[in-house]
C-alpha cells in the first residue's frame, strides 16, 4: 500500500483539505449548512471521484434549489454526488431521482476499463447495494430512488416529468455520442428557469465539452449559472 493511502496518513490528508476547504466556503457561502457537508464528505472521505470544490458546489446548486425541489442525476456509481445533492435539499418532497445501471456501462472505451478495474476490487458487478448502503448510512434514503436503468430508456419512463425537473446533473456516458443524447433527452424536463449541470467539462472527456459548447451554441441555455473545476451549470 502506498504511503499516502496508509488510513492516519490518509485521515490527516482528509482533515488538512477538507478544513482548507471549509475555510473558503463559509465565507463565500455562510448560509449554508456546512456542517451536512462535512458529514457527507466524511461518508465519502476514500472516493476520488471529485474534487472538494466540485461537490461543494453540487451541494449549493442543491441547498439553492426551490424547497421541495425534483432533481435527476444521469450517472451515479456509489452515490456520492448523489448524496450532495440529497443533502443540499430543503422540503419533505424533496428527491433526486438518480438514473444509473450501476454496471459501468458506456460507450466510452476509456471509461469502461476503469469500471472493469474497480469491479474487479469491488467483487461485484453491480454498485447499487453500496449505494443504498451510503444513503442509509447518511439517513438520507428517503431523499433519493435509484432508477437502475440507462439515461435514455430512463427518459422515456419518466415522461409524466417534462418540464417538471428544478435540476438535473449529467454525468452519464462521456462519448461525445452520448453526452448529446442526455442533453436531447433531459432538457426537455428542466422547468423554465431550472439547471442543468454537467460534469467533466474541459476535461480530458472532450466529448462532453464538445455537446455542451454545441448546445451553447443553438441558444438552448439563458445564462451560465457557475462552474466549478469541470462543473459546469446553466440556467434553462
Amino acid at each position: 500500500m502506498a504511503f499516502k493511502h496508509w488510513p492516519g496518513v490518509r485521515d490527516f490528508r482528509f482533515s488538512t483539505k477538507i478544513g482548507r476547504y471549509l475555510r473558503g466556503a463559509r465565507k463565500r457561502r455562510p448560509d449554508l449548512d456546512w456542517a451536512k457537508f462535512l458529514r457527507v464528505a466524511k461518508q465519502f472521505k476514500q472516493d476520488d471521484m471529485g474534487s472538494f470544490p466540485e461537490r461543494g458546489y453540487l451541494y449549493q446548486l442543491a441547498s439553492d434549489a426551490p424547497e421541495n425541489a425534483q432533481v435527476v442525476e444521469i450517472g451515479s456509481w456509489m452515490g456520492a454526488s448523489t448524496c450532495f445533492l440529497a443533502a443540499g435539499l430543503r422540503g419533505p418532497r424533496a428527491r433526486v431521482l438518480a438514473v444509473d445501471n450501476f454496471q459501468g456501462l458506456s460507450l466510452c472505451g476509456e471509461d469502461v476499463k476503469w469500471y472493469q478495474r474497480h469491479f474487479r476490487k469491488l467483487g461485484t458487478n453491480s454498485t447499487l447495494d453500496i449505494f443504498n448502503a451510503n444513503f442509509a448510512a447518511l439517513g438520507l434514503s428517503d431523499r433519493a430512488e435509484p432508477v437502475v436503468s440507462d439515461s435514455l430508456a430512463a427518459a422515456r419512463l419518466l415522461a409524466d416529468k417534462r418540464g417538471s425537473i428544478d435540476l438535473i446533473f449529467v454525468d452519464g456516458d462521456h462519448s461525445y455520442e452520448g453526452c448529446k443524447a442526455d442533453i436531447e433527452a433531459w432538457l426537455p424536463y428542466v422547468k423554465t428557469g431550472g439547471v442543468m449541470a454537467f460534469h467533466d467539462f474541459g476535461s480530458r472527456a472532450s466529448g462532453v465539452t464538445q455537446a455542451i459548447f454545441e448546445t451553447i451554441k443553438a441558444g438552448r441555455f439563458t445564462e451560465i449559472v457557475g462552474v466549478a473545476n469541470t462543473i459546469i451549470a446553466f440556467k434553462v
